[in-house]
């Protein structure tokens, strides 16, 4: 943990030297010692605070405690922790100041300061501070600054820990509103498969006599013994709908607000679906997003899936290329034919370029269960709400 000190005179103390050097000049220029006496006197507090600030920032350990996750707009709480290692001195009126910055951006870091009273020997004191991160990103935490002013706020020390770490800021999850949940239903029809589940995974709703092939832990023995013959759970086989989710990141050479915002809505909207099939087991999705740098995931539904993906989106930004991604067109070539797909752009889809890219990945679009979002059209606020 690399150090850098630094001592500075504040105002008070440079107000209360100047007293100091009067009474000392003036009891000098007339030999008066009294006057000598007070000038003395005043320059013990100055003295001490020089001696007292460098011992008491020497043997200190300053730590932080980051949330393992994080979605955008989210409270961000923050717990740093000071350890005094020394084995009898206490230590008074400690400020720790830490220093928040996204990678992406060009203004100066965000600085949040934590006030510690009073730190025992031998002990470890914690003290939180809170606020909001309002994009995605990775973000940058450090360094720390270290400051006291004990005993009378006349010398400022203060020591900088190139303590830091990253925050990866996932994407805010909005609210999928029903007129989402019915197109889901209508583009499902033709890519939806039956699945045969376990007897932990099924619902139960009837028994049926035993037949060749089933499970022994199907057994119903309560009312096999009551009818003198083997009877058998029945469970239902529930459907399970596949997704394809198929993403144009896109803006602008020069973007507008309007236009970063609607990047931000795409990747909130495609996170908070992806969140959504996530929560149902045995579902497989396809995520591609067309980007700075294009991205093809797929895999089963799961939560390692989702902690994957949201990784992935939060550093996701968007191209500027003013044709349709060619990238999409070889994605929609691995994705099966009877499998639900949406196409979510930032822009007005053409038809005609997507058939192009479509026929040139040799996946044709027609018998295809297939729906278009634009996230900058009028009606994209009836699916999605942030």
């Amino acid at each position: 943990m690399a150090r850098q000190r630094q001592i500075r005179i504040c105002r008070e103390g440079l107000i209360y030297s100047l007293v100091m050097v009067a009474a000392l000049s003036g009891a000098v220029g007339r030999q008066l010692n009294l006057l000598m006496l007070v000038g003395s006197l005043l320059a013990g507090p100055l003295l001490f605070g020089l001696v007292y600030g460098r011992l008491a920032l020497r043997r200190l350990k300053v730590e932080r405690k980051l949330p393992p996750h994080l979605h955008s707009d989210q409270r961000l709480v923050v717990d740093v922790s000071v350890s005094n290692l020394r084995r009898w001195l206490g230590i008074w009126a400690i400020e720790v100041e830490d220093h928040v910055g996204r990678d992406e951006a060009l203004e100066a870091p965000a600085a949040a300061g934590v006030f510690f009273p009073h730190i025992a020997a031998r002990q470890t004191t914690q003290v939180s501070y809170a606020g909001r991160l309002p994009r995605r990103g990775r973000y940058q935490f450090g360094p720390f600054r270290v400051t006291t002013r004990f005993p009378l706020g006349l010398i400022r020390h203060t020591v900088v820990l190139n303590e830091s770490e990253v925050l990866l800021v996932r994407p805010k999850l909005g609210r999928l509103t029903r007129d989402w949940a019915q197109i889901a239903r209508e583009n499902a029809v033709g890519g939806q498969r039956m699945q045969r589940r376990g007897l932990l995974e099924a619902d139960f709703y009837g028994l049926r006599d035993w037949r060749a092939g089933d499970s022994r832990r199907w057994i119903h023995w309560r009312t096999s013994a009551r009818r003198g013959s083997l009877v058998v759970r029945q469970f239902e086989q529930r459907r399970s709908q596949d997704l394809a989710l198929l993403v144009d990141l896109w803006q602008p050479s020069d973007p507008s607000e309007n236009d970063l915002q609607h990047v931000e809505t795409a990747v909130s909207f495609v996170a908070t679906v992806v969140a959504q099939a996530c929560r149902e087991t045995g579902r497989q999705l396809v995520l591609a997003l067309a980007a700075q740098e294009p991205l093809y995931r797929s895999g089963a539904a799961s939560p390692l899936f989702f902690e994957e993906q949201m990784d992935a989106l939060s550093l996701a930004a968007a191209h500027n290329e003013p044709r349709f991604p060619n990238s999409l067109g070889r994605a929609l070539s691995l994705v099966p034919l009877s499998m639900s797909t949406l196409i979510v752009s930032t822009r007005s889809i053409d038809w005609a370029a997507l058939q192009a890219v479509a026929i040139q990945g040799d996946a044709p679009l027609s018998g295809r269960p297939l729906q278009v979002l634009n996230v900058a059209g009028p009606q994209f606020a009836r699916y999605f709400q942030d």
